[in-house]
């Protein structure tokens, strides 16, 4: 149905000339800071690795291209990008379907169960399976190791090891679904409810409808689903750094990490270059998913938001929900407890003594300064990069659509640029751009901060452009026809539809900062601590108990404030639009 379709015709207001000026000033220097921040960083490092001496270097690029392990490092980055794509997409997808479309939902309940592992960092989650799956000293993989010999079926350990390919797809496949899930259960939310109602009432069965009527209509989210997999896979650090090393498995993140911190002089030209190559590949994925997305189209939300009619699964209700209970256990339960237990213990073994638990671990950390310091910045940081980053990706999104053509490509490209520049690599021209004269930002928390917006822009672009493509322009034209200006229209009109968009960026980008490691290892110190570069200091050490500890606190904070937010920002059916026209 059509926003304008039984309004009166009303005259244009004399103030939407006077109230469009702000708003385009704003949208101008919003623009023009984000491509500042992005940028400046960028051609800094550019300039001075390709251009020491003031022309190009040739031989740089030959020795780059040239070096051994790049290969192997490119092969398998190429590999696990695409087989967590290939698995998270389709996962994420469903559980969103399963939660936001049919009865197999809990209330508010089940929105919170599929993005549980956003609650842990990473690193967080890759120690707590490390914890689990060891085949030395893991809860779970050296029982069974002992089991299986006593029962004289021979067993080798290393099949049960994190430490290998399966490992290391499990856990990034963990890690992948939360994130294409909160997209995928976005686009869903917000949902013109009819098509699937008609597919219903012409006998179409429940994956019938899935796969003819409510996946199609959101191919836009899906696409960028399968953009944010593949990029964010290329340049995960963490988990590969943790658990790829043991297993011999190189991927590019690491490799990256090496050149800047394990050679003399740090290879700092050739990161680059491997930056500005990954940078070419990320933009011809992106040009490709919005190529595929404009010629299949999407669904849009209308002029009237209605609540759909849960789709009935009948007896598969109740295996949907172990499915995703099951999801739940293995991705936050397991390793949850597995991080509590050791951080209880003195240290970690496998052999659990109850005698032998106790809070000291945390009482550690609540005595001494850097810990609480770095909890605090930490929080403090990953809630302002949060809120700024979404509000400047939405902002940024809107006006894209608007203008359209070349100058949209260009907006899209530019936000997903720092997603090409390994984030160690990205941290190293931030520290060289605002570190020294005339900013002299260094060992602040400033510059921690300028990092995390640009790192983190191109992940609420993705779920910004999902939720902005979503929205048609009913309302957007009705609020011009009565004469409300640009800014009125964004907040009373388009806000509030691309909200839980929004609030689903603003819940990844949180928990990611929370634990952010890549730029903490280069712009963190003792004088600007963040969770980050305590992790490292501790990981170094070996100090697993604290290291769980630390783990374990940053759980319950990510829990309380990833929960709030997703609740906060879910879609209120029943409830009268806030038309342009109203107070």
């Amino acid at each position: 149905m059509s926003a304008t379709a039984d309004w009166p015709a009303a005259p244009r207001s004399t103030h939407h000339g006077t109230g469009r000026l702000p708003m385009l000033a704003l949208a101008g220097a919003v623009l023009l800071a984000t491509l500042f921040i992005v940028f400046y960083p960028i051609g800094i490092i550019v300039l001075r690795a390709i251009f020491p001496a003031g022309s190009f270097d040739g031989q740089l690029w030959v020795e780059t291209l040239t070096a051994p392990g790049l290969l192997v490092a490119v092969r398998n980055t190429a590999l696990l990008a695409i087989a967590t794509t290939v698995i998270s997409v389709p996962l994420g997808v469903f559980f969103a379907w399963l939660i936001e479309r049919t009865d197999a939902r809990w209330g508010a309940l089940s929105r919170l169960l599929p993005v549980i592992p956003l609650l842990l960092p990473p690193v967080a989650m890759a120690i707590g399976w490390l914890f689990l799956a060891d085949p030395r000293a893991g809860f779970v993989a050296r029982p069974l190791i002992d089991a299986l010999q006593a029962l004289g079926i021979p067993v080798e350990p290393s099949h049960l090891a994190i430490q290998s390919w399966q490992g290391l797809i499990f856990l990034y496949v963990l890690w992948a679904v939360p994130h294409v899930y909160v997209v995928a259960a976005a686009a869903f939310s917000g949902l013109d409810p009819s098509l699937e109602e008609a597919a219903r009432m012409c006998g179409k069965g429940r994956m019938r409808c899935f796969w003819g009527v409510s996946l199609p209509a959101i191919r836009h989210a899906v696409g960028s689903s399968v953009l944010l997999c593949m990029i964010s896979s290329i340049g995960l650090y963490s988990i590969a750094a943790l658990l790829g090393t043991a297993a011999r498995i190189d991927v590019l993140s690491v490799y990256i990490y090496r050149l800047l911190n394990f050679s003399y002089p740090p290879k700092t030209g050739q990161a680059v270059i491997i930056g500005l190559l990954l940078m070419l590949v990320i933009g011809m994925i992106w040009m490709m998913q919005r190529r595929i997305a404009s010629r299949t189209g999407h669904a849009q939300i209308g002029g009237m938001g209605v609540r759909p009619n849960l789709l009935v699964l009948g007896g598969w209700r109740w295996p949907a929900r172990l499915l995703i209970l099951i999801y739940v256990l293995l991705t936050s339960v397991l390793p949850l407890l597995a991080l509590f237990v050791v951080a209880l213990q003195p240290f970690w073994r496998p052999k659990i003594v109850l005698g032998d638990l106790s809070l000291q671990n945390f009482a550690d950390f609540a005595a001494a300064e850097a810990p609480r310091a770095a909890i605090s910045n930490s929080v403090m940081l990953a809630i302002g990069t949060s809120t700024v980053v979404v509000l400047v990706a939405g902002l940024l999104a809107i006006i894209a659509k608007n203008v359209g053509g070349w100058r949209e490509k260009a907006l899209g490209i530019g936000t997903k640029l720092p997603t090409a520049i390994p984030h160690i690599v990205f941290a190293v021209g931030v520290l060289v751009a605002f570190g020294f004269a005339p900013f002299n930002l260094s060992g602040g928390w400033l510059i921690l901060f300028l990092a995390y917006l640009a790192v983190y822009l191109p992940t609420a672009s993705i779920a910004a452009e999902a939720s902005v493509q979503q929205v048609g322009n009913q309302l957007v034209e009705a609020s011009r026809v009565f004469g409300a200006s640009p800014a009125r229209t964004f907040r009373r009109v388009q806000l509030p539809l691309i909200l839980p968009g929004l609030a689903a960026g603003w819940a990844s980008i949180f928990a990611l900062v929370l634990g952010e490691l890549n730029a903490a290892a280069i712009l963190s110190g003792p004088h600007n601590p963040v969770i980050g570069y305590l992790i490292l200091a501790l990981f170094d050490n070996g100090t697993y108990s604290q290291l769980a500890a630390i783990g374990s606190l940053i759980g319950v904070v990510s829990a309380v404030t990833v929960s709030a937010v997703l609740l906060f920002g879910r879609p209120r059916f029943g409830q009268s639009g806030a038309a342009a026209g109203q107070p």
